[in-house]
Order: C-alpha cells, then structure tokens, then sequence
C-alpha cells in the first residue's frame, strides 16, 4: 500500500480499490477452476457466488489483505490442477514460486497446502505427479520457514483473541462465510439440502468432474479450519473468521456445484443465483456500509471534521486513557494522517518507526502542560461520552462526566483553557478548547 499511495491519494476509496479488484480477481479465478471441472453453468455460478458471498464483499471494503489472500489461494489452486494436469516440471517450479509467495502474503495459506495434499492424494496416484509436487511443497515450505517462524514468534499480538468455546460455532457455522446474513445462510443451506436430496432421491448423479470440484472444495473449506480450531483448543488461540477469508473461494464453489445440480435449464441457475444476491443485500447496504461498520470505528468522521473545522498551527491533545476496546486512541491518526499534519501534535512521544512497531506511542497529559501554554487553540480527541449531546457549543462547556474526572481536562482547564464546541461520535468525542 506504500507503493500504491505512491500514485493514487490516501483516500478510502482509494485505499479499498486494491481489495474491491482482488475480489473480482478471486471471483475471475472461481470461474476458471470451476471451468476445468464442470460446465459452464456451475462455473458462472460459483464465481457470482464468490463476488457477492457475504465474506468476500467484507474482504472486498476491508482495505486488508485478506481479499488477496483469498485470490492467491485460488489461483495456486488454478495452478496445482494445471501442473498435475500437465506435469510439467516448469510448471511445477511456478506452483512452488506461488505457493511461497502466498505464504508470505499470508501466513496461513500454509494450511491450504495440506488441502492440495489430499486432492492430490485422492485423485493424481501418478508417480512423476507424486515426485514433482512434493518437491514444489518441500522447497517453498523450506524458503519460507524463517518467515513462518518469525510469524509464531509475534503470537503475543493476537492476545486479544478469545479461547474456543460456544460463540465459535456461530464463527465456523455463520460467520465465517456469511458474515452477521441469516439471509444468505438460510438460502445456501436449501441449496446444499436440496442438491443432496436430489443426487440421493433420484436418477440425478455428480458426474466424477463434479465429484472431484466439490471434493477440492470440501479440502479447502475443512482442513485449514479444523487445524487451526484444533490449535485454538490445544496451544493458543489464533482462531477468528476473518483469518480464514481464503477459505471463501471454497464455499462458492460448493453452493456452485449445488446450483449446476438444481439448474435443469441456465435460466434456473440465473433465478437461483438472483435469490441469493437479495439475499446478500440486507447485510452488504445495511450492514457492511454503515457509518460505523468497522468494528464501531469513527476514524473517518473525526478526520473528516478535525480537516472541516481545524486550522493550521492549532494544537492537538490524544488522551489514550480510553476503555473502550481495540485501544489505544493513538491509531485514529495514524488511519488519516493527511488530516492532521497541519496540528501540532502535543500528544505523540515517540514515532512508531523509530520502535520498529506499528504504532506512535503517546504522552501522557500532564508531560504536555509546557507546549501547552503556547497554543491558543487545541484540539481534544477523547472517549465519547453518551450523555452529552451529539453536538455542543457555548462560551464555556461542561467537561462532562467522562471526560472531567481525566487529566486530559484538567491539565488544559489549569492553564485557561475553555471547552467551547464538543462532537459526540461513536467511540470518540472531539473538543475544541481556546483560552
């Protein structure tokens, strides 16, 4: 993303381009896999189901990489069905040279390699397929160990997340693909329920192509979550849904597969896929796009007024003593740092380039009560407080509950400072103050 704020501005929409067209390119990859198994009808399908899946549309305004993650896993897949076809020891070298490359783009498509092994296992016996795979494997797993072993070695950064227990079912059942739709679960659980009855009940049969597509799949979506679920239970928790969004790929193809049983004619499959995408609207507008969609954050609204409202050369305050969680406060500005360059930042202590970590770290109040003195207007970003209004101005505010009872009111208050506007966001409340 460096590279790419290089040429574009660092805007949301900018920033999410990247992962808007890394769906569309997992979604083009479903379509090609789908292709080298199947007709034409489950191949459309499941890519449609790829770009509209609950998950995927997530991944695709994450502005994260797991919407590359979940197009590297399924184009390595494009190319192990390649390779194994071919042969070829070219082509297998470039298995391996992708293989390691996801794995460096994200760590856990390590486990998607296990998935390759039993497809392999189960359907390419041939000795020189056999050979030529495992030496592809063995030599990307071993350029990648130290990155590997690097990665384990920063599990202290995901503390955060909780042990196995009743809410993972909802992770592994709902969220995980479907992402807080209902909707969209009902809808896919007919059609795989369906698809069943109708290849059990009838003369209807999954020709070997299809039996083989939906074999993959079935890899794909079980064994990576199951060993990292038993890994949550046994060493430590690294389980969440979102870590496994290369995973996605693999239920389109599923519910692909079940839509190509169900479609006597194309128009079929066109109605069936049409229900799924109502089914995804609900979540995708009222859901994913709402102001507060990313885990409650109000980053963009606080930038968006502190660029509206604030002059050059005024102050800024960070209080990092919220409760709220993910903290601290001091990654707002890191989220739109354009909106801030113009402030003086009394708050930041030292540069997260200089520790070699992501983030600045902050000072606390009472160490800004120096610089302080010299400014006549400062800016206070804080914990919003419930209580007060979304918007406030007079010649001299209330510091509010929250907010009075911190340092980082009475250090201003001591040195004159007056509250004359205060906004009330979803997690922070910004304070203008003059003396």
């Amino acid at each position: 993303m460096q590279g790419w704020f290089k040429f574009f501005p660092p805007t949301e929409f900018w920033a999410r381009a990247p992962t808007g067209l890394a769906v569309g390119g997992a979604a083009a990859g479903v379509v090609v896999l789908s292709k080298q198994f199947s007709s034409r009808t489950v191949a459309v399908s499941s890519g449609i189901i790829c770009a509209i899946l609950p998950r995927a549309t997530w991944a695709g305004i994450e502005a994260r990489p797991y919407a590359f993650s979940m197009m590297a896993a399924v184009w390595l897949t494009v190319l192990l069905v390649h390779a194994a076809r071919r042969d070829n020891a070219w082509v297998w070298l470039a298995y391996g040279v992708v293989l390691a490359a996801s794995i460096l783009l994200d760590v856990y498509l390590v486990l998607l390699l296990l998935a390759h092994i039993a497809f392999v296992l189960l359907y390419w016996r041939k000795r020189t397929v056999l050979v030529r795979f495992a030496i592809a494997s063995v030599l990307a797993c071993c350029a990648v160990t130290p990155f590997v072993l690097k990665a384990i070695g920063q599990v202290h950064q995901i503390i955060w997340i909780a042990p196995i227990g009743r809410r993972t079912i909802d992770d592994v059942a709902i969220q995980q693909y479907f992402e807080r739709s209902p909707p969209f679960l009902i809808v896919s659980a007919l059609v795989v329920a369906a698809a069943i009855v109708l290849w059990l009940r009838s003369s209807t049969q999954l020709v070997k192509a299809d039996r083989q597509l939906l074999t993959l799949a079935i890899a794909w979506l079980v064994i990576p979550t199951a060993i990292i679920l038993i890994w949550s239970a046994l060493v430590h928790p690294i389980y969440t849904p979102r870590y496994l969004c290369f995973t996605a790929p693999a239920m389109a193809l599923v519910l692909g597969v079940c839509i190509g049983a169900l479609a006597f004619a194309p128009w079929v499959a066109a109605v069936i896929v049409s229900v799924f995408a109502v089914a995804a609207g609900p979540n995708y507008v009222l859901i994913q796009r709402s102001t507060y969609a990313k885990y409650g954050m109000d980053y963009s609204e606080v930038a968006d007024l502190i660029t509206a409202k604030a002059a050059p050369g005024d102050c800024l305050l960070v209080n990092d003593t919220v409760t709220f969680m993910p903290a601290p406060m001091r990654p707002l500005l890191a989220a739109r740092p354009d909106a801030y360059r113009k402030l003086i930042d009394l708050s930041r202590w030292q540069r997260a380039t200089d520790r070699k970590d992501v983030f600045d770290t902050n000072l606390i109040p009472e160490a800004t009560a120096g610089p302080l003195s010299d400014c006549g207007v400062v800016w206070i970003i804080t914990q919003a407080d419930a209580s007060r209004p979304a918007h406030e101005q007079a010649s001299m505010l209330p510091p509010g509950q929250l907010f009075g009872a911190t340092p980082a009111f009475s250090v201003p208050n001591g040195l004159g400072f007056r509250l004359l506007e205060r906004w009330q966001f979803n997690l922070v409340q910004v304070i203008k103050a003059t003396r």
